[in-house]
């Protein structure tokens, strides 16, 4: 790699740098996205939870701020076809889809000559993708921030996946967060590395402040892979930073919906006057009040090592330094 950015992925997609940004929700906006598109990497754009005409509206909004190719982030368990024509409308050709196999997608994404880009958490399901036409893999592991349906480790799943030779790029992710770790993962094998809190906290990141500020300020060891934040996702397995909502259902037993302490009191005020209880999914973002504390906090395992709030493109130009 010494002397060159070029990987399997950067050749076949075109991207400058092999470095990716997860679509991460309520902190990945277009100014994000475009801004690492236009430092030469993959930005993701979740759309998942939006209607056709707020996702052609954040589409817009991305393509006026950049020419480059960007992803749209998508689930694979719901039905998504209205969103995929959307995207495809508006020109986007890589769609990221996570959470379960990505076949009832399929028809639609190739109808549009897209490309998937299949979020995997185990070898069964990155078998599975690519025998759909998935042209790359994001293989997460367990250590990863925000949901995360796998249950191995980052760095056993990319040996499992890089040693079945799939023929198709293969992304890292799971708790990284430093240029060490991009040289790391390429050595193993991986043609590209996924940072989602190390984007989080990028200053074009639509996160809360106090968010931003809850992972730099965290210690390694911080987070937790729970059920806890499930409400709208229920028994969605999640890595988030330990808080005071964890903490209080965590001494409780861990109960169910329906029984657990302080269940449905309203903790965050929309910029509209509409709020959300404990335990929601939602994270904070900005324009939001409240107990952001006491919100659902994504974060992976390596959060000790990201000490500042930074421009996407810095931050990028740090991972790649040295490569």
């Amino acid at each position: 790699m010494e002397g060159t950015l070029e990987t399997r992925f950067t050749s076949e997609f075109g991207f400058d740098v092999p470095i990716v940004q997860g679509g991460m929700g309520g902190a990945a906006g277009p100014d994000l996205v475009a801004a690492v598109a236009n430092a030469g990497g993959l930005g993701i754009l979740p759309i998942w939870p939006d209607t056709p005409e707020a996702a052609k509206a954040s589409i817009e909004h991305t393509q006026k701020r950049t020419t480059k190719a960007f992803a749209v982030n998508l689930r694979s368990d719901l039905e998504q076809t209205a969103l995929i024509e959307t995207a495809a409308n508006a020109g986007v050709r890589l769609f990221n889809l996570f959470w379960g196999s990505p076949a009832k997608s399929m028809p639609a994404i190739e109808a549009c000559d897209g490309r998937l880009i299949a979020t995997i958490g185990d070898l069964a399901s990155a078998k599975e993708a690519v025998d759909l036409g998935a042209a790359a893999l994001i293989a997460q592991g367990v250590e990863a921030g925000g949901h995360v349906l796998g249950e191995t480790l980052r760095d056993e799943l990319l040996a499992q996946v890089v040693s079945e030779s799939f023929g198709v790029p293969i992304i890292a992710a799971g708790g990284l967060a430093t240029a060490s770790d991009v040289s790391h993962v390429l050595s193993l094998g991986a043609d590209a590395a996924l940072f989602g809190t190390r984007f989080v906290v990028a200053q074009e990141s639509i996160a809360h402040p106090e968010y931003k500020n809850a992972i730099i300020s965290a210690p390694s060891g911080a987070t937790v892979r729970t059920t806890c934040f499930d409400g709208f996702w229920p028994n969605a397995p999640h890595r988030v930073i330990r808080n005071s909502t964890f903490q209080v259902w965590d001494e409780a037993g861990q109960p169910s919906e329906g029984h657990r302490p302080g269940e449905g009191d309203p903790i965050l005020t929309f910029p509209n006057g509409s709020s959300f209880p404990r335990y929601f999914v939602a994270t904070p973002s900005i324009g939001m009040s409240g107990d952001i504390e006491a919100s659902a906090m994504y974060a992976g395992e390596g959060l000790g090592e990201i000490q500042q709030v930074q421009p996407a493109a810095e931050i990028i130009a740090e991972l790649v330094e040295g490569l």
